[in-house]
Parts: structure tokens; sequence; C-alpha cells
């Protein structure tokens, strides 16, 4: 460990992780396994450089990627000039300027914090920005109806706060304005969180949307980590109350890029990670039924465990118990099924 907190997997992981990706992609049982992790783009990379052919619609990805790679920082500027408030860049481009190649770390829109979010909604639209989406869907939530110029196709959206795991207050949004620093994207104005801020920041955004998902929010961890302090890191989740959550997304990253011992998740639901493959219908169950004992205290676990259970064993709203016992035999059938191809099943209402 050097005196700055940082240790030596951290300043080679340039040299190592990126590898140990490219053997994930060797071994992905699919194309569509690896579209799941987020890691496509390496596939495409590698492939070409080994002489193979590359998908039609891999390349089709690829050339939309960098559409939005180059097309990010005017949009970023027409915001600043829209806006004069505080701005910080979350994920994104800003992970992606981490990466061997900013072209291969996928991204949908622009992720902005404002320290007024219904001002900056407002400025951006009085320059000619338009919403996008139905609005319906993002009434209450922690971000706005995203906006986009037309004829540039990178979406912003607009937060009040990150996005964050239940049972735990986001983060003060002072505290991350205070702390935030000039972004790499180069837009003049346009800030972002220190890395050892970001990748905190990172792991509870991940695990909010599904703890442990994919490898891509492994990778950018990572990354984000090894420009930071690891001390410093574990010292922001315990501020912000999610020690547990931090120190599991950690191990899961030392296991999976630097060969360390596997822990219980990915021994357990988070299978599919160290695999490289999509989770599957028996995964995602003892993820909903088991994740919460990686991140709360047991007791606190059990109660979640709990009502997890209940809210499964009952039908769903408008579902009949026929139709609800017809969904759990088809979700044994497909025990060891990828999650996505059971739910296209279900769609088309095979075995209900």
């Amino acid at each position: 460990m050097r005196d700055d907190g940082r240790n030596d997997r951290e300043e080679s992981l340039d040299s190592s992780v990126w590898q140990v990706v490219d053997r994930l992609v060797e071994t992905a049982p699919r194309l569509s396994d690896l579209r799941n992790h987020g890691i496509d783009l390496f596939a495409a990379r590698l492939w070409r450089a080994q002489g193979r052919d590359v998908p039609a619609a891999l390349v089709d990805e690829e050339r939309r990627i960098a559409v939005l790679t180059l097309g990010a920082p005017t949009v970023l500027r027409r915001a600043r000039e829209a806006y004069d408030g505080t701005i910080v860049l979350l994920k994104g481009p800003e992970v992606a300027s981490l990466y061997p190649d900013q072209a291969l770390r996928r991204f949908r829109d622009l992720d902005l914090l404002v320290d007024d979010v219904e001002e900056a909604y407002h400025a951006l639209i009085r320059a000619g920005f338009e919403p996008i989406g139905d609005p319906d869907i993002y009434v209450g939530i922690h971000h706005l109806r995203p906006l986009w110029v037309p004829g540039l196709p990178v979406p912003i959206e607009l937060h009040s706060r990150p996005k964050w795991i239940d049972h735990v207050p986001a983060p003060p949004v002072r505290e991350l304005f205070a702390a935030a620093v000039e972004s790499r994207v180069g837009v003049d104005g346009v800030l972002t969180l220190p890395p050892a801020h970001h990748a905190v920041t990172l792991a509870a955004h991940s695990w909010a949307h599904e703890p442990l998902r994919r490898l891509r929010d492994i990778l950018d961890v990572a990354a984000m980590l090894a420009e930071g302090n690891r001390r410093e890191a574990d010292s922001i989740a315990g501020r912000w109350g999610i020690q547990r959550l931090w120190r599991t997304t950690v191990r899961a990253v030392d296991a999976v890029l630097h060969g360390d011992s596997v822990p219980w998740t990915l021994r357990v639901w988070a299978r599919n990670l160290p695999r490289a493959r999509e989770r599957t219908v028996l995964e995602s169950h003892l993820e909903r039924w088991l994740s919460n004992f990686a991140v709360l205290p047991p007791g606190r676990a059990l109660v979640e465990l709990s009502l997890v259970v209940g809210n499964e064993i009952r039908p769903e709203a408008g579902e009949t118990w026929a139709q609800k016992l017809a969904r759990t035999r088809t979700a044994v059938r497909n025990a060891y099924v990828r999650r996505s191809e059971h739910d296209e099943e279900l769609e088309r209402g095979e075995g209900l």
C-alpha cells in the first residue's frame, strides 16, 4: 500500500484490467451476454484486431456510440451557455474518459446534477432544448423529464440528487457541489465529482438499479477508484451510510478484475458476473431474496426478506391465483434460463 492510500493494483489498472475484460469477452457464452453486461464494444475491438468478422449490428452500435461521444461536448456547451448555475456531470462520458477508448463505454444521455433543477430546466427550454419521453414516468423521481436539442442525439437529464438506494438518504447535494472539480470532458464551467466521491456514487447508482447487475458497472467503479484514493472512498461511503454496499462492491471488483478470493455474493446470486453471462431466473430470485444481507444489518435484512417473499407469493395487481400459479410453474421450469428469455416467454403467453 502506498502512503497516499492507493495500492499497486490501482496503479496497474490500465495494463491489467482491460486484459481481463478481453478474457471475459473470449469466454462469454453469447454476444447477447456481452451486451447485457455492457462490454460488447470491447468484443468488436478484440474481434477486429484478431481479423474476425464483426456483426453488422455491433458495427452499427459502435457508430451510434461514436456519435454520442463526439456530440456530448457540444451539448454540454449549449447547456453551460444556457444555465449559469452549478453543473456537475455524473457517469457517462466522464467515466468513459478513463477507458482505453472513450467509444468503448456506451451511454444514452448526459446526467447533470444542478443546484436549481427547475430554473435549469426552464433555462434550457428557452435556449432551444425540447422535452422528450413520457412525462408521467418522471414524476417524483431524482431527475426531470429528459431534454434534447433537435439534430443532436444526446439527451440531457437534469438531476436534483443522485439516484440512490432505498433505506438510506442520498448524500447532501451541497457536499457534492462543495467537492466538485473540473470535468475531464473539457467544457469550461462543467464540473464533476472527485474520483473517490464518484466511485462511491457509481456503486450506489448501480445498486439502486439492481445489485451487482453487470460488468460495466464494476469496470466503472474500478476505473474511477484507480484515479482516487481507496481509503478516502471508504471514509466517504461510511459518512454516507453505505459502508456495506461499498465493501460488497469493492470485493466484487477485486474478485472479478484482480483475481482475489470470490465473495459469497459471486458464489450465490451474482455468479453471472465472473462468467460474463446474463443472470438466470433463479439468480434473479436469489438476488431479490438475499442481496440485502450484503448491505444491511442481519436483522433488518431479515425483515426485508420477509417483505420481498410476501410480495412474491401473492398475485400481482389484476392477476388471478390461477395465473400466478401458472407463472410460478414457468419460473421453476426456467430456473436456469436467462431472465430475458424467460420474460419474453411470459410476454408471449407461453406456459401460462
